[in-house]
């Protein structure tokens, strides 16, 4: 405490940086006493006296280490707010300051420095705004506004509701293109300030909420900008405080984006909707050829010789695996064709499902088939039944001389299902792990296949959210994993 007012300490030495904070935090704090920390002999004093409430540190600073100071304040005062208000925005350096303690983390920016007293009510106590700023307070002893900013080259204002401009920085009014406030005034800031006070919106004006606006420069341009207005009613007169930013470059950025992503969804729908009539196109004319074949067969019995027959085979084994290569690239278009519906599902039924359809194989190879037990959650129900017919079908079709055991289970890791499904077949070289998932990738062309299906399960997994991939050794079986996200 500082003559009975909270204390706030400020350890910057940036001497602009200091001196602008200090003057929006007595702005909009009146009953907070803020001392500035600007070396160490000054920090040490400060400590000494051990008497402050809460602390504002710049991180990069030239005397010390910021973040071995954060450590140093919240072993000595747990109790104490502390608050970077740094240069230093990497998500790294914020997720270190948060671990050891930080109330908060701001980035500088003109944005950040009407933010600050926000944070600091938070950060002290949930009632603190109203103990700080009680209602009528305005700006009393306040700096006057042409003082804000003219050494930090920012772009701020005060304007009647109307949107005459009372005054407003050289940055401001470098950023409306003119030299002087009659010129400024002589432009159309009624919508601009309107939206820096936020008036017009369902809950009222809102200080310290950043806004995006549009606003026309002298020279007709239109530029975008980012505002923080600040409504203050003093005595019988109202007027809007603001701090400006323009972003003009970050949303043409954002625009562009925006368009290359709609022209990138466009032609994929394009691709899909080519594939998939391709597909169907395909397949009549590829059932004809199989079906005439074996008629020309049937027909000609006897009258063909043995190379007739034996080329009558073969023209209607291509046929037959044409027609399922055209049925698997169809299934792999659709995976991504189809709105996405997630459903809450029980994983053993969709595995009971899958395995219905893989009855007479099961059969057939003598498998057995074991589970764990499986959870119920969100997902798209049919295209989890695919994956688990695709694999489990690998595994029967892929089996060694032994009869196919499969085991399928799952277990939960941190935000996310891992399911597995092992079997005791061929197994796959290790150098061919990511290959494998690759549409087309068949690694032994002896045994009938149309190397989709495990691309077909990439697709579905990735569309769920999670990642797919194989454990495996030639001859010693493969084990199959793939996540799906929890929420």
């Amino acid at each position: 405490m500082r003559d009975g007012l909270p204390l706030i300490l400020l350890i910057d030495d940036d001497p602009d940086d200091r001196a602008l904070a200090r003057i929006v935090l007595e702005r909009e704090l009146p009953r907070f006493a803020v001392e500035e920390i600007a070396d160490a002999p000054a920090f040490g004093r400060a400590c000494g006296r051990r008497s402050f409430d809460l602390v504002i540190l710049e991180l990069k600073l030239g005397w010390a280490d910021g973040l071995a100071l954060l450590t140093a304040l919240k072993e000595d005062w747990p109790e104490v707010p502390v608050i970077p208000f740094t240069r230093m925005g990497d998500a790294e350096t914020a997720l270190r300051a948060t671990r050891l303690g930080a109330a908060d983390y701001l980035v500088k920016g003109p944005a950040a420095f009407l933010r600050l007293p926000q944070a600091v009510r938070t950060a002290l106590d949930p009632a603190g705004r109203r103990r700080a700023r009680p209602a009528g307070a305005g700006s009393a002893g306040a700096a006057p506004l042409e003082s804000l900013v003219d050494r930090a080259r920012m772009a701020v204002f005060s304007a009647t509701p109307q949107g005459r401009l009372l005054n407003a920085s050289p940055g401001f009014l470098q950023l409306l293109g003119v030299d002087d406030l009659e010129s400024a005034n002589a432009l159309d800031l009624e919508p601009f300030i309107t939206a820096a006070a936020g008036w017009g919106g369902a809950n009222g004006p809102l200080a310290g909420a950043a806004r995006e606006a549009r606003l026309r420069r002298a020279d007709g341009r239109m530029i975008w900008v980012e505002v923080i207005g600040t409504v203050v009613r003093d005595g019988g007169t109202t007027r809007i405080d603001g701090l400006v930013e323009e972003i003009t470059a970050r949303k043409e950025a954002e625009e562009e984006r925006a368009r290359q992503s709609a022209e990138l969804r466009r032609a994929n729908e394009e691709l899909l909707q080519f594939a998939s009539m391709a597909s169907h196109e395909l397949q009549e004319p590829v059932r004809m050829m199989e079906r005439y074949t074996q008629l020309l067969k049937e027909d000609s019995q006897g009258k063909l010789g043995a190379e007739g027959e034996e080329l009558a085979d073969v023209v209607v084994g291509a046929a037959r695996r044409l027609r399922r290569l055209i049925e698997d690239l169809l299934a792999l278009t659709r995976v991504e064709a189809r709105e996405r519906r997630l459903e809450a599902a029980s994983i053993d039924d969709l595995l009971e499902q899958a395995l219905g359809d893989l009855r007479d194989t099961v059969e057939e190879t003598g498998a057995a088939v074991t589970r764990s037990p499986l959870p119920k959650i969100e997902v798209e129900p049919s295209q989890i039944v695919q994956i688990f017919h695709n694999l489990i079908g690998n595994a029967l079709k892929f089996r060694g001389p032994e009869p196919p055991k499969v085991h399928v289970a799952a277990r939960r890791e941190g935000g996310e299902w891992v399911f597995s499904v092992r079997d005791n077949g061929i197994g796959i070289d290790p150098a061919e792990a990511e290959a494998v998932f690759a549409i087309f990738k068949r690694l032994r062309t002896e045994i009938p296949g149309t190397g989709v299906g495990l691309a077909i399960c990439k697709k579905i997994v990735e569309r769920h959210g999670g990642r797919i991939w194989v454990e495996s050794e030639p001859g010693r079986g493969s084990t199959f994993y793939f996540t799906i996200p929890t929420s």
